[in-house]
């Protein structure tokens, strides 16, 4: 295969629960990157949230998507090179289906996290993120702007949470996840799909020159647009229906076996 760029979901894909790159993972990372090969961390994460993965990867990497394609940006500094907010009304109706099921609701302003009032859940994600956070007891009332997605989070009957929010949202909506519970509300028009063929189209790379790797709903657009487009096998079954290839666990390091089976070139 002739892999010129490379889309890697972050979260049980590259890394665990633990957010460390397992060793044999960053030696192919870095080997892909020392022959040429654009990696690029295609992440629902905001930037600031991908903080320790990118201190772990080091300097050399180019370019990043994050809040599921809502933003591409620089990697070393954040500054956007694309990027996609939902309309105040769009913010105010994905927030009200939240409330209306009694879940957990929050939105991002830049990278700070903002929610009604602070909880178990708030804590972990912001704490494991590295994430400014803030409570807004308006949350549900103030018109919002500059936001690129909208987090809802049902830790139970979260199906059910799905299908609910799925069926009430407007056509230009859609709910995918990202993790167990995690409902992310975005516009049908940005995904990481777009976003991957936007970055491939700017750096003169063909579709069938990149492959993509994931794990959930979420990354399901930018596997699918990918010329090879992958699912590590502790992904989502709907996701690995739709990969070109199934690949060992993120457990097992699916991420490192691709690059070294079907990245890698041998030299003479």
């Amino acid at each position: 295969m002739d892999i010129r760029l490379l889309a890697l979901d972050i979260d049980d894909t590259l890394v665990d629960m633990s957010s460390i790159i397992p060793p044999r993972t960053m030696a192919a990372l870095h080997k892909a990157r020392e022959q040429g090969v654009h990696i690029v961390l295609a992440t629902g994460r905001g930037y600031a949230g991908t903080r320790n993965i990118r201190k772990q990867l080091g300097k050399g990497y180019r370019h990043i998507i994050c809040f599921g394609g809502a933003l591409v940006a620089d990697y070393a500094t954040g500054e956007p090179i694309l990027h996609h907010f939902l309309d105040p009304e769009e913010v105010a109706l994905s927030l009200r289906l939240g409330k209306e099921l009694g879940i957990h609701a929050q939105i991002y302003q830049g990278d700070t996290v903002v929610f009604a009032k602070r909880n178990a859940f708030t804590d972990q994600y912001c704490s494991t993120q590295g994430l400014s956070w803030r409570e807004e007891e308006r949350l549900f009332e103030h018109e919002w702007s500059l936001v690129p997605k909208v987090l809802l989070y049902a830790p139970e009957n979260a199906e059910a949470c799905m299908a609910a929010v799925q069926a009430a949202l407007p056509p230009q909506l859609h709910a995918l996840t990202s993790k167990p519970g995690f409902i992310e509300i975005g516009s049908r028009q940005v995904t990481k799909g777009t976003a991957l063929q936007a970055l491939g189209e700017n750096l003169g790379i063909p579709r069938e020159n990149i492959a993509a790797i994931g794990d959930n709903t979420l990354d399901q657009d930018m596997i699918t647009y990918a010329g090879v487009g992958c699912c590590v096998g502790n992904g989502n079954e709907a996701v690995k229906a739709v990969a070109d290839m199934i690949l060992p666990s993120q457990q097992q390091e699916g991420v490192a076996w691709f690059i070294e089976n079907c990245v890698l070139t041998t030299e003479p």
